[in-house]
């Protein structure tokens, strides 16, 4: 059984505003609040790689390079914000795939763009991609595997609750799909009432994928690079923790999928 561990960063580098912070205030215990002037609680790099490089493991990162002027959140950021950030990573061994804005999909050219303005930072290929707000589309697929890219995880058919189509994986042509098993912030919402379950739902999904009658075991987690210092969001340690203890499971980053489905693996 596999994980494919995965990081969104929706946010540019100094977080949301402090207003949009204490709007969601009952997301955060209170020494966070206290100190969220000095340090946004949105911003988690650091924080991420310690615990992951604790653990002996190493996730992709899905990075945005163009966010339109919205009246939602989040506000429009420059991808070269986090130029230090994604080289530390590259460095480090963590994957880098492109977080592409949803207007891009329908649109080669533009997906082609952001997967280059991607690339002129990590200085190497980008090969996965995930859908800001997910999609599930056949034109967006055509257009990922026209640009190069090998992989996309952007599809989820279950908001609401965990669908065994959210496990695994599947082709679209030569382009693999991983859909997003757990989202955070859709399990926070939805499945997760107290903190002390989230790792609770993730050892239930885990047990879920055990008993499937198929080889593509394969379970995608999402946590979002701002969720890190939520109440339930805070609990990623633990999560790891109870995953690396499971004999049975594998820890990869979107691209050692992908190696291991094009090895016939899976």
């Amino acid at each position: 059984m596999f994980v494919f561990l995965s990081h969104d960063i929706d946010w540019g580098k100094e977080g949301a505003p402090i207003a949009h912070i204490m709007a969601r205030k009952e997301r955060f215990d209170e020494e966070t609040l206290r100190n969220a002037e000095s340090k946004n609680p949105y911003y988690n790099f650091p924080e991420y790689m310690a615990i992951e490089e604790n653990y002996g493991v190493r996730s992709t990162f899905f990075f945005r390079t163009y966010v339109p002027s919205s009246a939602l959140p989040p506000a429009p950021y420059n991808i070269e914000e986090y130029k230090q950030e994604i080289e530390e990573l590259v460095r480090g061994g963590w994957e880098i795939g492109l977080h592409l804005d949803p207007s891009s999909h329908s649109e080669f050219s533009l997906v082609q763009k952001e997967k280059k303005t991607l690339e002129k930072i990590t200085g190497m290929p980008v090969y996965g991609n995930r859908v800001h707000y997910t999609m599930n589309n056949d034109l967006l697929h055509l257009n990922l595997q026209k640009a190069g890219f090998k992989y996309d995880s952007s599809a989820k058919f279950s908001r609401e609750k965990i669908s065994e189509q959210d496990l695994g994986y599947f082709k679209k042509n030569h382009l693999i799909v991983f859909p997003i098993t757990i989202m955070d912030a859709l399990a926070f919402k939805y499945l997760v009432e107290n903190e002390d379950d989230v790792v609770k739902l993730v050892k239930k999904v885990v047990e879920m994928c055990r008993k499937l009658p198929r080889k593509d075991k394969i379970i995608t987690i999402l946590w979002h690079d701002c969720s890190l210092k939520m109440l339930k969001g805070r609990r990623y340690a633990e999560v790891l923790s109870m995953l690396i203890a499971q004999k049975d499971i594998e820890i990869k980053r979107g691209i050692d999928l992908v190696k291991v489905i094009e090895e016939g693996v899976l």
